[in-house]
């Protein structure tokens, strides 16, 4: 998987005038966290496998959770705002070998039309209040009627209402498990939902 030498460097060059602009994007994607570290570890273990399941990594960041999947022969779709985390996603994909890969530049606020997929996962996309209902939404219309999405997170306060949120967009919490904590993250956590009656 491809990394960046210096991710730090991104946000030094960040002006104000171009957080502003771009409704206060940073350039967060391009460090390697600990929750996608937690879920691509629940991937590669979960023993049911993913040979031939459509997989979503929303706000793919680096890509090391689709990575996971396609590891475990999924077809993968990475999604990130910014089109230099879906470049470099998609080319760790190629340069490993792997060839069942798309690559969409999107806000999950907003997506374009999109297929639905059986496992759509999200590491550390909780990091805004305002994330969980969007997050939930996004959700809502993009995991398959037999589906589910996984989303880690680092024990963030306002996390602790994603619950609530995936039930307003009509979805259901089937499991919230803790995660190995790391020196980076005392706290992980693990939301595993579906639609309703699935």
């Amino acid at each position: 998987m491809f990394t960046l030498p210096d991710p730090d460097a991104l946000l030094d060059a960040l002006t104000q005038e171009e957080f502003d602009r771009n409704d206060g994007k940073m350039p967060y994607w391009a460090t390697l966290w600990p929750s996608a570290l937690a879920l691509a570890e629940v991937v590669l273990a979960d023993p049911r496998g993913l040979a031939g399941r459509r997989v979503l990594d929303l706000g793919c960041g680096l890509g090391l959770v689709g990575m996971a999947a396609l590891a475990r022969g999924a077809h993968v779709t990475f999604l990130d705002w910014e089109a230099d985390a879906v470049a470099l996603a998609v080319g760790s994909a190629w340069a490993a070998g792997f060839g069942a890969v798309e690559g969409v530049v999107a806000d999950w606020r907003s997506p374009p039309p999109m297929r639905v997929f059986d496992l759509v996962l999200g590491a550390d996309v909780l990091y805004e209040a305002r994330n969980g209902p969007a997050v939930a939404k996004f959700l809502a219309g993009h995991v398959a009627p037999t589906g589910e999405a996984w989303v880690a997170d680092p024990g963030r306060l306002h996390a602790e209402r994603f619950p609530e949120d995936l039930a307003a967009a009509g979805l259901v919490s089937v499991e919230r498990r803790a995660l190995p904590p790391t020196q980076e993250a005392r706290t992980l956590t693990l939301w595993r939902s579906a639609r309703r009656g699935a």
